[in-house]
Protein backbone atom coordinates (compact mmCIF):
# COMPACT_ATOMS: atom_id res chain seq x y z
CA UNK A 1 0.00 0.00 0.00
CA UNK A 2 1.16 3.49 -0.97
CA UNK A 3 2.23 5.36 2.12
CA UNK A 4 0.84 8.51 0.74
CA UNK A 5 -2.64 7.24 0.36
CA UNK A 6 -5.84 8.90 3.72
CA UNK A 7 -5.66 5.43 5.39
CA UNK A 8 -1.88 5.44 5.30
CA UNK A 9 -1.24 8.80 6.56
CA UNK A 10 -4.02 7.98 9.35
CA UNK A 11 -2.02 5.13 10.13
CA UNK A 12 0.65 6.88 10.44
CA UNK A 13 -0.36 9.90 13.14
CA UNK A 14 -1.93 7.03 15.35
CA UNK A 15 1.32 4.96 15.22
CA UNK A 16 2.89 8.34 15.76
CA UNK A 17 0.59 9.59 18.81
CA UNK A 18 0.83 5.97 20.31
CA UNK A 19 5.14 6.31 20.11
CA UNK A 20 4.91 9.07 21.80
CA UNK A 21 2.61 8.06 24.54
CA UNK A 22 4.40 5.34 25.18
CA UNK A 23 8.07 7.13 25.39
CA UNK A 24 6.28 9.44 27.91
CA UNK A 25 4.87 6.31 30.05
CA UNK A 26 8.85 4.88 29.90
CA UNK A 27 10.22 8.04 31.18
CA UNK A 28 7.89 9.43 33.28
CA UNK A 29 9.88 9.12 36.23
CA UNK A 30 13.58 8.70 35.06
CA UNK A 31 13.35 10.80 32.13
CA UNK A 32 11.58 14.14 32.85
CA UNK A 33 12.77 16.36 29.95
CA UNK A 34 11.69 13.58 27.68
CA UNK A 35 8.42 13.15 28.56
CA UNK A 36 7.55 16.63 28.28
CA UNK A 37 9.48 16.62 25.11
CA UNK A 38 6.76 13.33 24.20
CA UNK A 39 3.44 15.43 25.25
CA UNK A 40 4.85 18.44 23.16
CA UNK A 41 4.89 16.34 20.47
CA UNK A 42 1.51 14.73 20.89
CA UNK A 43 0.36 18.20 21.05
CA UNK A 44 1.93 18.91 17.93
CA UNK A 45 0.73 15.65 15.83
CA UNK A 46 -2.97 16.56 16.65
CA UNK A 47 -2.26 20.07 15.48
CA UNK A 48 -0.87 19.42 12.34
CA UNK A 49 -3.70 16.55 11.67
CA UNK A 50 -6.44 19.20 12.26
CA UNK A 51 -5.60 21.39 9.58
CA UNK A 52 -6.97 18.47 7.09
CA UNK A 53 -4.77 20.24 4.28
CA UNK A 54 -1.18 18.26 3.04
CA UNK A 55 -0.28 16.42 5.99
CA UNK A 56 2.65 14.77 5.02
CA UNK A 57 4.19 18.17 3.76
CA UNK A 58 3.46 19.34 7.06
CA UNK A 59 5.05 16.64 9.18
CA UNK A 60 8.01 17.21 6.69
CA UNK A 61 8.56 20.57 7.29
CA UNK A 62 8.20 20.16 10.87
CA UNK A 63 10.41 17.08 10.95
CA UNK A 64 13.07 18.75 13.51
CA UNK A 65 10.71 19.21 16.07
CA UNK A 66 8.72 15.68 15.51
CA UNK A 67 11.69 13.76 15.57
CA UNK A 68 13.17 15.66 18.48
CA UNK A 69 11.25 13.47 21.59
CA UNK A 70 12.68 9.88 20.07
CA UNK A 71 16.23 11.81 19.62
CA UNK A 72 16.68 12.98 23.20
CA UNK A 73 14.87 9.22 23.68
CA UNK A 74 18.10 7.64 22.48
CA UNK A 75 20.00 10.11 24.12
CA UNK A 76 18.93 8.34 27.88
CA UNK A 77 20.59 5.12 26.32
CA UNK A 78 18.34 3.39 28.08
CA UNK A 79 18.05 -0.27 25.21
CA UNK A 80 13.97 -0.29 25.87
CA UNK A 81 13.84 3.11 25.22
CA UNK A 82 16.13 3.68 22.76
CA UNK A 83 14.71 1.00 20.32
CA UNK A 84 11.00 2.46 21.17
CA UNK A 85 12.41 5.58 19.76
CA UNK A 86 14.45 4.05 16.52
CA UNK A 87 11.66 2.18 15.45
CA UNK A 88 9.83 5.68 15.83
CA UNK A 89 12.35 7.35 13.76
CA UNK A 90 12.66 4.51 10.90
CA UNK A 91 8.54 4.73 10.85
CA UNK A 92 8.85 8.77 9.62
CA UNK A 93 11.37 7.79 6.84
CA UNK A 94 9.60 5.21 5.90
CA UNK A 95 6.98 7.71 5.12
CA UNK A 96 9.37 9.79 3.31
CA UNK A 97 8.80 12.98 6.00
CA UNK A 98 12.26 13.44 7.00
CA UNK A 99 14.02 16.71 6.07
CA UNK A 100 17.45 17.39 5.62
CA UNK A 101 17.76 19.41 8.84
CA UNK A 102 15.83 16.50 10.65
CA UNK A 103 18.27 13.96 9.15
CA UNK A 104 21.29 15.15 10.32
CA UNK A 105 20.19 15.25 13.93
CA UNK A 106 19.00 11.29 13.13
CA UNK A 107 22.90 10.60 11.48
CA UNK A 108 24.42 12.50 14.67
CA UNK A 109 22.43 10.78 17.53
CA UNK A 110 23.32 7.55 15.52
CA UNK A 111 26.70 8.09 15.41
CA UNK A 112 26.27 9.12 19.21
CA UNK A 113 24.88 5.70 19.76
CA UNK A 114 27.61 3.99 17.75
CA UNK A 115 30.42 5.71 19.72
CA UNK A 116 28.62 4.48 22.75
CA UNK A 117 28.62 0.50 21.27
CA UNK A 118 24.49 0.68 21.68
CA UNK A 119 21.83 -1.07 19.28
CA UNK A 120 24.72 -1.59 16.50
CA UNK A 121 22.28 -3.77 14.47
CA UNK A 122 18.81 -1.03 14.70
CA UNK A 123 21.53 1.36 13.52
CA UNK A 124 22.27 0.16 10.40
CA UNK A 125 19.02 -1.03 9.68
CA UNK A 126 18.28 3.26 10.52
CA UNK A 127 21.46 4.32 8.37
CA UNK A 128 19.65 1.80 5.17
CA UNK A 129 16.16 3.06 5.82
CA UNK A 130 17.08 6.64 5.50
CA UNK A 131 18.93 6.51 2.21
CA UNK A 132 17.11 3.86 0.74
CA UNK A 133 13.70 5.58 1.32
CA UNK A 134 14.82 9.48 1.19
CA UNK A 135 17.34 11.43 -0.89
CA UNK A 136 17.79 14.32 1.61
CA UNK A 137 20.87 13.27 2.76
CA UNK A 138 23.98 14.55 0.93
CA UNK A 139 27.56 15.84 1.51
CA UNK A 140 29.20 15.79 4.84
CA UNK A 141 25.95 14.09 6.10
CA UNK A 142 25.99 11.50 3.89
CA UNK A 143 30.40 10.61 4.28
CA UNK A 144 29.17 10.39 8.04
CA UNK A 145 26.19 8.19 7.83
CA UNK A 146 28.58 6.03 5.43
CA UNK A 147 31.59 6.45 7.86
CA UNK A 148 29.39 5.22 10.69
CA UNK A 149 28.52 1.70 8.60
CA UNK A 150 32.56 1.39 7.72
CA UNK A 151 33.19 1.73 11.18
CA UNK A 152 30.49 -0.86 12.78
CA UNK A 153 32.02 -3.61 9.98
CA UNK A 154 35.53 -3.80 12.14
CA UNK A 155 33.83 -4.18 15.32
CA UNK A 156 34.76 -6.99 16.88
CA UNK A 157 30.83 -8.98 16.86
CA UNK A 158 30.53 -11.26 13.78
CA UNK A 159 27.00 -10.77 13.59
CA UNK A 160 27.71 -6.65 13.36
CA UNK A 161 30.45 -7.17 11.47
CA UNK A 162 28.86 -9.11 8.64
CA UNK A 163 25.85 -6.93 8.37
CA UNK A 164 27.97 -3.56 8.35
CA UNK A 165 29.81 -5.11 5.55
CA UNK A 166 26.76 -6.13 3.72
CA UNK A 167 25.30 -2.67 4.96
CA UNK A 168 28.02 -0.89 3.20
CA UNK A 169 27.91 -2.39 -0.39
CA UNK A 170 24.34 -1.60 -0.64
CA UNK A 171 24.73 2.28 0.63
CA UNK A 172 27.74 2.71 -1.95
CA UNK A 173 25.46 1.38 -4.38
CA UNK A 174 22.85 3.53 -3.24
CA UNK A 175 24.74 6.35 -3.90
CA UNK A 176 25.66 5.54 -7.37
CA UNK A 177 22.19 4.68 -8.35
CA UNK A 178 21.11 8.22 -6.90
CA UNK A 179 23.59 9.42 -9.62
CA UNK A 180 22.41 7.44 -12.54
CA UNK A 181 18.85 8.89 -11.45
CA UNK A 182 19.80 12.46 -11.33
CA UNK A 183 21.46 11.89 -14.84
CA UNK A 184 17.85 10.34 -15.90
CA UNK A 185 16.23 13.25 -14.72
CA UNK A 186 18.59 16.40 -16.97
CA UNK A 187 18.70 14.03 -19.75
CA UNK A 188 18.66 16.07 -22.89
CA UNK A 189 19.48 18.92 -20.93
CA UNK A 190 22.92 20.38 -23.17
CA UNK A 191 25.58 21.58 -20.30
CA UNK A 192 28.86 23.26 -21.07
CA UNK A 193 31.12 20.58 -19.57
CA UNK A 194 34.57 22.20 -17.49
CA UNK A 195 37.97 21.13 -18.26
CA UNK A 196 39.38 18.90 -15.41
CA UNK A 197 42.69 20.09 -13.88
CA UNK A 198 44.95 17.43 -13.08
CA UNK A 199 44.47 17.73 -9.15
CA UNK A 200 44.21 14.79 -7.55
CA UNK A 201 43.97 15.80 -3.98
CA UNK A 202 40.72 18.57 -4.54
CA UNK A 203 38.14 17.74 -1.84
CA UNK A 204 35.22 18.75 -4.56
CA UNK A 205 34.29 19.33 -8.27
CA UNK A 206 32.32 22.27 -8.62
CA UNK A 207 31.19 20.67 -11.93
CA UNK A 208 28.65 17.61 -10.70
CA UNK A 209 25.47 18.17 -9.45
CA UNK A 210 24.61 16.91 -5.76
CA UNK A 211 24.01 13.08 -6.30
CA UNK A 212 27.31 13.00 -8.96
CA UNK A 213 29.58 14.77 -6.13
CA UNK A 214 28.48 12.49 -3.79
CA UNK A 215 29.48 9.59 -5.95
CA UNK A 216 33.03 11.02 -7.34
CA UNK A 217 33.90 11.89 -3.36
CA UNK A 218 32.92 8.44 -2.46
CA UNK A 219 34.80 6.67 -5.25
CA UNK A 220 37.86 8.65 -4.68
CA UNK A 221 37.90 8.11 -1.23
CA UNK A 222 37.77 4.11 -1.58
CA UNK A 223 40.42 5.06 -4.12
CA UNK A 224 42.29 6.89 -1.28
CA UNK A 225 41.83 4.27 1.31
CA UNK A 226 42.81 1.45 -0.84
CA UNK A 227 45.78 3.01 -1.54
CA UNK A 228 46.70 3.67 2.06
CA UNK A 229 46.20 7.21 2.46
CA UNK A 230 44.43 9.62 4.22
CA UNK A 231 40.15 9.83 2.98
CA UNK A 232 39.26 13.73 1.70
CA UNK A 233 35.68 13.37 2.60
CA UNK A 234 35.08 10.04 4.35
CA UNK A 235 36.07 12.13 7.82
CA UNK A 236 36.42 9.67 10.76
CA UNK A 237 37.54 6.28 9.01
CA UNK A 238 39.42 4.58 11.43
CA UNK A 239 40.42 1.42 9.64
CA UNK A 240 39.64 -0.10 6.24
CA UNK A 241 41.28 -3.33 4.92
CA UNK A 242 42.74 -3.12 1.22
CA UNK A 243 40.84 -6.16 0.37
CA UNK A 244 37.46 -4.68 0.92
CA UNK A 245 38.19 -1.66 -1.07
CA UNK A 246 38.95 -3.97 -3.88
CA UNK A 247 36.09 -5.42 -3.80
CA UNK A 248 33.29 -2.03 -3.30
CA UNK A 249 35.62 -0.75 -6.02
CA UNK A 250 35.06 -3.71 -8.26
CA UNK A 251 31.40 -3.27 -7.81
CA UNK A 252 31.43 0.49 -8.46
CA UNK A 253 33.25 -0.11 -11.62
CA UNK A 254 31.25 -3.31 -12.87
CA UNK A 255 27.65 -2.15 -11.95
CA UNK A 256 27.93 1.74 -12.82
CA UNK A 257 30.03 1.55 -16.38
CA UNK A 258 28.28 4.31 -17.75
CA UNK A 259 28.82 6.45 -14.78
CA UNK A 260 32.47 6.63 -15.68
CA UNK A 261 32.02 6.79 -19.81
CA UNK A 262 29.76 9.85 -19.77
CA UNK A 263 31.07 11.94 -16.98
CA UNK A 264 34.82 13.06 -17.82
CA UNK A 265 35.41 13.95 -13.82
CA UNK A 266 34.92 10.13 -13.40
CA UNK A 267 37.41 9.13 -16.30
CA UNK A 268 39.51 11.29 -14.83
CA UNK A 269 39.59 8.86 -12.07
CA UNK A 270 40.00 6.05 -13.91
CA UNK A 271 43.18 7.16 -15.74
CA UNK A 272 44.81 9.26 -12.66
CA UNK A 273 43.48 7.16 -9.65
CA UNK A 274 42.32 3.23 -10.37
CA UNK A 275 44.78 2.69 -13.15
CA UNK A 276 48.18 3.69 -11.05
CA UNK A 277 47.07 2.42 -7.78
CA UNK A 278 46.39 -1.26 -9.53
CA UNK A 279 49.99 -1.07 -11.03
CA UNK A 280 51.43 0.22 -7.93
CA UNK A 281 49.67 -2.98 -5.91
CA UNK A 282 50.74 -5.28 -8.57
CA UNK A 283 54.25 -4.64 -7.97
CA UNK A 284 55.38 -6.37 -4.85
CA UNK A 285 52.79 -9.19 -5.96
CA UNK A 286 54.70 -10.19 -9.36
CA UNK A 287 57.99 -10.86 -7.58
CA UNK A 288 58.14 -14.86 -6.87
CA UNK A 289 62.02 -16.84 -7.12
CA UNK A 290 62.02 -20.03 -5.69
CA UNK A 291 63.99 -20.52 -3.06
CA UNK A 292 67.71 -21.45 -2.88
CA UNK A 293 68.67 -25.32 -2.64
CA UNK A 294 71.38 -24.70 -0.25
CA UNK A 295 70.00 -25.68 3.45
CA UNK A 296 72.52 -23.60 5.07
CA UNK A 297 71.80 -20.34 3.61
CA UNK A 298 68.20 -20.42 1.93
CA UNK A 299 67.14 -17.33 0.33
CA UNK A 300 63.90 -15.68 1.07
CA UNK A 301 61.25 -16.57 -0.95
CA UNK A 302 58.68 -13.23 -2.27
CA UNK A 303 55.29 -14.77 -2.97
CA UNK A 304 52.28 -13.27 -3.87
CA UNK A 305 49.60 -11.98 -1.35
CA UNK A 306 46.54 -14.49 -2.47
CA UNK A 307 43.81 -12.29 -1.55
CA UNK A 308 44.77 -8.66 -2.87
CA UNK A 309 46.38 -10.39 -6.43
CA UNK A 310 42.78 -12.16 -6.78
CA UNK A 311 40.69 -9.26 -6.40
CA UNK A 312 43.02 -7.04 -8.18
CA UNK A 313 43.38 -9.33 -11.27
CA UNK A 314 39.31 -9.01 -10.75
CA UNK A 315 39.43 -5.61 -11.23
CA UNK A 316 41.86 -5.75 -14.01
CA UNK A 317 39.40 -7.54 -16.26
CA UNK A 318 36.73 -5.08 -15.22
CA UNK A 319 38.84 -1.78 -16.53
CA UNK A 320 39.71 -3.75 -19.93
CA UNK A 321 36.00 -5.12 -20.38
CA UNK A 322 33.93 -2.06 -19.99
CA UNK A 323 37.09 0.89 -20.48
CA UNK A 324 39.31 -0.46 -22.82
CA UNK A 325 38.18 2.30 -25.22
CA UNK A 326 39.61 4.87 -22.63
CA UNK A 327 42.34 3.19 -21.44
CA UNK A 328 44.61 2.03 -24.27
CA UNK A 329 47.51 2.30 -23.18
CA UNK A 330 47.16 1.30 -19.37
CA UNK A 331 45.09 -1.70 -20.46
CA UNK A 332 48.62 -3.03 -22.48
CA UNK A 333 50.28 -2.85 -19.46
CA UNK A 334 47.60 -4.46 -17.68
CA UNK A 335 47.88 -7.73 -20.52
CA UNK A 336 51.44 -7.66 -20.23
CA UNK A 337 50.70 -8.56 -16.77
CA UNK A 338 48.20 -11.04 -17.27
CA UNK A 339 51.05 -12.90 -19.52
CA UNK A 340 53.52 -12.92 -17.08
CA UNK A 341 51.31 -14.45 -14.65
CA UNK A 342 51.08 -16.85 -16.63
CA UNK A 343 54.99 -17.85 -16.64
CA UNK A 344 55.61 -21.23 -15.99
CA UNK A 345 57.63 -19.74 -12.71
CA UNK A 346 54.88 -18.47 -11.06
CA UNK A 347 52.51 -19.95 -8.27
CA UNK A 348 50.00 -22.58 -9.83
CA UNK A 349 47.18 -20.67 -8.04
CA UNK A 350 48.68 -17.35 -9.85
CA UNK A 351 48.52 -18.97 -12.88
CA UNK A 352 44.65 -20.21 -12.85
CA UNK A 353 43.70 -16.67 -11.64
CA UNK A 354 45.37 -15.30 -14.60
CA UNK A 355 44.04 -18.31 -16.95
CA UNK A 356 40.01 -16.89 -15.74
CA UNK A 357 41.20 -13.48 -16.11
CA UNK A 358 42.23 -14.12 -19.83
CA UNK A 359 38.98 -16.37 -20.27
CA UNK A 360 36.75 -13.41 -19.24
CA UNK A 361 38.39 -10.94 -21.56
CA UNK A 362 38.82 -13.89 -24.72
CA UNK A 363 34.34 -14.40 -24.56
CA UNK A 364 34.56 -10.84 -25.96
CA UNK A 365 35.24 -11.07 -29.82
CA UNK A 366 35.51 -7.34 -29.86
CA UNK A 367 38.14 -6.73 -27.49
CA UNK A 368 40.35 -9.49 -29.35
CA UNK A 369 39.77 -7.72 -32.48
CA UNK A 370 40.50 -4.19 -30.93
CA UNK A 371 43.46 -5.81 -29.27
CA UNK A 372 44.98 -7.05 -32.72
CA UNK A 373 45.06 -3.18 -34.22
CA UNK A 374 45.44 -1.04 -31.04
CA UNK A 375 48.77 -3.35 -30.30
CA UNK A 376 49.68 -6.09 -32.88
CA UNK A 377 49.05 -4.36 -36.17
CA UNK A 378 50.96 -0.98 -34.68
CA UNK A 379 54.80 -1.27 -35.44
CA UNK A 380 56.00 -0.26 -32.21
CA UNK A 381 53.80 -1.42 -29.81
CA UNK A 382 53.60 -4.46 -27.62
CA UNK A 383 52.36 -7.80 -29.44
CA UNK A 384 49.65 -8.14 -27.23
CA UNK A 385 47.20 -10.29 -28.77
CA UNK A 386 50.69 -12.82 -30.04
CA UNK A 387 51.61 -13.07 -26.74
CA UNK A 388 48.53 -13.91 -24.98
CA UNK A 389 48.89 -17.15 -27.56
CA UNK A 390 51.95 -17.89 -27.05
CA UNK A 391 51.23 -17.83 -23.28
CA UNK A 392 48.61 -19.98 -23.19
CA UNK A 393 50.15 -22.48 -25.85
CA UNK A 394 53.08 -22.84 -23.00
CA UNK A 395 50.75 -23.26 -20.02
CA UNK A 396 48.64 -25.92 -21.72
CA UNK A 397 51.85 -27.64 -22.56
CA UNK A 398 53.29 -27.29 -18.97
CA UNK A 399 49.84 -29.21 -17.50
CA UNK A 400 50.72 -32.45 -20.02
CA UNK A 401 54.42 -32.09 -18.92
CA UNK A 402 54.24 -31.63 -15.15
CA UNK A 403 51.44 -34.66 -14.10
CA UNK A 404 48.78 -33.32 -11.44
CA UNK A 405 49.05 -36.48 -9.10
CA UNK A 406 51.82 -35.89 -6.48
CA UNK A 407 52.82 -32.18 -7.72
CA UNK A 408 54.06 -30.23 -4.96
CA UNK A 409 53.39 -27.08 -6.40
CA UNK A 410 49.66 -28.11 -7.38
CA UNK A 411 49.32 -27.71 -3.90
CA UNK A 412 50.41 -24.57 -2.75
CA UNK A 413 47.23 -22.47 -3.23
CA UNK A 414 45.95 -20.75 -0.23
CA UNK A 415 43.65 -22.75 1.68
CA UNK A 416 40.06 -22.53 1.71
CA UNK A 417 40.35 -21.71 -2.25
CA UNK A 418 38.79 -23.86 -4.97
CA UNK A 419 41.25 -22.97 -7.65
CA UNK A 420 42.81 -26.48 -8.88
CA UNK A 421 44.97 -27.67 -11.97
CA UNK A 422 42.17 -30.07 -12.57
CA UNK A 423 40.34 -27.23 -13.31
CA UNK A 424 42.42 -25.45 -15.82
CA UNK A 425 42.50 -27.61 -19.09
CA UNK A 426 38.30 -27.11 -19.11
CA UNK A 427 38.96 -23.21 -18.97
CA UNK A 428 41.76 -23.40 -21.54
CA UNK A 429 39.25 -25.26 -24.24
CA UNK A 430 36.61 -23.17 -23.53
CA UNK A 431 38.97 -19.77 -23.87
CA UNK A 432 40.70 -21.61 -27.32
CA UNK A 433 37.26 -22.56 -28.64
Amino acid sequence: MSTSTPEAVKKLLENMQTDLRSLSMECKKKFPPVKEAAESGIVKIKTIAARNTDILASLKENSSEVVQPFLMGCGTKEPKITQLCLAAVQRLMTHEVVSEAAAGNIINMLWQLMENGLEELKLLQTVLVLLTTNTVVHDEILSKAIVLCFRLHFTKDNITNNTAAATVRQVVTVVFERMVAEDERFKGIVEQPTPVQGNTNRRSVSTLRPSAKDAYMLFQDLCQLVNADAPYWLVGMTEMTRTFGLELLESVLNDFPGVFLQHQEFSFLLKERVCPLVIKLFSPNIKFRQGSSSAASPAPVEKPYFPICMRLLRVVSVLIKHFYSLLVTECEIFLSLLVKFLDGEKPQWLRAVAVESVHRLCVQPHLLRSFCQSYDMKQHSTKVFRDIVNALGSFIQSLFIVPNTGNPAATNAPAGEDHTEKDWPVNVVIILL
